[in-house]
């Protein structure tokens, strides 16, 4: 065993240890991603009889109608990154060069779309934004209005506002963390050469945050691409179809499967696409971090101005409000009845009553909230699982592996990202009619599914953990007479214990809240907590939903908080 050098770093040479601990993940995600394809693709490319056809893809790109979705699917993509990057952008300045009280709270509020469920913010919305919502019913209070003046739901705006909820926050903590490295000594240069603040501004640190500027909005875009039950929900109408709504639409609805998995190769390519502009921006942001780190950093400052301190306590607010407001409105809702006789909100528990049978309900959906809730966590409980072991053996090839194959292997892992999870679960739905599978069987092609969706996520949380691990380590063990595998086990993974905490919390919250693969996939008698709340959403039984997103909001806090004790636990 020798270790040979590899980009600064050590690498393990001529061990099969790696290559045998991952061979099994490889394959297995190989044909769970795979296999899925491989059925769109049959059904988009072979005809009636048997024949191979290009017949259905021809008459799809011929279709105006297919380029009026595929227009639009950009055009809200766009108006939605734009929107979401030009909000961030002050958050990120005041983040990377102040010091003030509320930095912690917009830092906390940067990493809520990472484990904030789709449909959550449509629910959030509906309540908050809603023309019965709360803004409108204060609204209406203060000003003595006999209606609420705000009517966003169901409108291009109300698509643009959630998408920039969800999605700012992703270019609030990418661009401030790599601003957070500028070197400060190119603005006192200019400075010192008579430039004013703004000129310094737009012509030496605008240049350097081009790079991870263009990161976030190729993440936001691919996201805002892929978006489907705000669209789904909040669109209103086939005016704001989507191409993953239309994919939807055609599988469940109209149950024209080849149209669905035609519409899906466009899908794929297109995003294929994204996905390559994004791993060149990436590129783009590593070397402009090699040339950054040589310099000295850029050093906070404390404010001094008044008016530099209330433009930040303003952004706060605007921050907090925007974010924590829906999901405050989520959980108020939850308490609160009206009766249609008196007409004024009182205080009850009668939503949770009825979630977990404490209380009787006409509702169905009321009815089987609780067996949806059980069912929600044993299926993120198993995926969380599988797909550990499966990212953990895949990580350690990436780490020890040679330049090209460690590329290409990662690439094949960060495919699902390129995947949207509607294709995914309409994969996994065509297996599932061709199988005439039953309860059980439909539940394992729901966890198979959410392997897939968040094995990217925790790769991106344990790979660069796992590249940051000095080989010392492992070569102070291989001094002491351990081999390969020994080393593994006992050094390298108990050194990786806090990445694995936080992949796998990760994993469990995306898994639990998960509802385009399911939503697709899910027959009737399978019911998730997201389910049941787009289908108390869809009946109007908001209140029911606002209880059953609280009890979602609750497991996510108590994720997220035993994640972090368990890695200062471990630290």
């Amino acid at each position: 065993m020798r270790t040979t050098r590899k980009g600064g770093s050590y690498v393990l040479e001529s061990s099969p240890f790696f290559k045998i601990l991952s061979t099994p993940a490889i394959a297995i995600l190989l044909l769970l991603l795979v296999v899925p394809l491989i059925i769109i693709l049959s059904k988009a490319f072979i005809g009636s009889e048997g024949s191979l056809t290009l017949s259905r893809v021809i008459t799809l790109l011929k279709s105006e109608y297919t380029w009026r979705v595929v227009r639009f699917t950009f055009l809200q993509a766009f108006i939605s990154t734009v929107v979401s990057v030009l909000i961030a952008l002050p958050g990120a300045y005041i983040i990377a060069n102040y010091r003030f009280k509320g930095k912690r709270l917009i830092k906390a509020i940067s990493v809520i779309p990472f484990v904030l469920p789709s449909i959550l913010v449509v629910l959030g919305f509906v309540i908050f934004y809603g023309n019965s919502g709360l803004i409108n019913q204060l609204l209406m209070k203060l000003f003595n209005l006999e209606e609420g003046p705000i009517k966003i739901l169901y409108t291009f705006g109300a698509v643009i506002l959630a998408h920039a909820f969800y999605n700012f926050p992703i270019a609030l903590g990418l661009i401030s963390s790599f601003w957070e490295q500028l070197p400060i000594s190119y603005n006192h240069a200019a400075m010192t050469l008579g430039a004013k603040k703004g000129s310094v501004f737009r012509t030496v640190t605008l240049p350097r945050l081009i790079p991870p500027i263009l990161s976030a909005a190729t993440l936001i875009f691919l996201f805002c691409f892929s978006s489907f039950v705000i669209l789904l929900v909040l669109g209103g109408g086939p005016k704001f179809t989507t191409m993953e709504v239309e994919i939807y639409r055609r599988a469940r609805m109209s149950l024209d499967l080849e149209g669905a998995a035609t519409f899906s190769l466009i899908s794929i390519f297109l995003t294929l696409i994204i996905v390559a502009i994004y791993i060149w921006t990436q590129r783009l942001v590593a070397h402009q971090e090699e040339i950054e780190l040589l310099n000295e950093k850029n050093l906070e400052k404390s404010l001094k101005t008044i008016w530099g301190k209330i433009g930040v306590a303003l952004y706060t607010l605007f921050a907090a409000f925007f974010v924590l407001g829906p999901l405050g409105a989520i959980i108020y809702n939850s308490f609160t009845y009206t009766p249609s006789r008196s007409g004024q909100t009182v205080f009850t528990l009668r939503w949770y009553k009825q979630l977990f049978n404490i209380e009787s309900t006409s509702s169905s959906m009321m009815g089987v909230a609780l067996s949806a809730i059980i069912l929600s966590l044993i299926i993120a409980s198993v995926t969380t699982i599988v797909s550990l072991i499966f990212t953990t053996m895949l990580s350690a090839k990436l780490r020890n592996d040679k330049i090209k194959g460690s590329l290409a292997t990662e690439l094949f892992a960060m495919l699902p990202m390129a995947v949207s999870s509607v294709i995914i679960g309409l994969g996994y739905y065509l297996i599932a009619s061709r199988l005439q599978l039953g309860n059980i069987g439909s539940r394992i092609l729901v966890i198979l599914a959410h392997v897939v969706i968040v094995s990217p996520f925790i790769l991106r949380s344990i790979l660069p953990e796992y590249r940051k691990v000095s080989f010392t380590y492992s070569q102070a063990s291989f001094t002491l007479g351990a081999n390969v595998a020994r080393t593994f086990w006992l050094v390298e993974l108990p050194l990786l214990r806090s990445a694995l905490i936080t992949g796998g919390a990760f994993a469990f919250a995306i898994s639990l809240g998960e509802i385009n693969a399911t939503l697709v996939l899910a027959d009737s008698s399978l019911v998730t907590i997201p389910i049941v709340m787009y289908r108390l959403i869809g009946s109007y039984n908001f209140a029911g939903a606002a209880a059953l997103g609280s009890v979602l909001i609750v497991l996510c806090a108590i994720i997220f908080f035993l994640t972090e004790l368990a890695k200062k636990r471990s630290n």
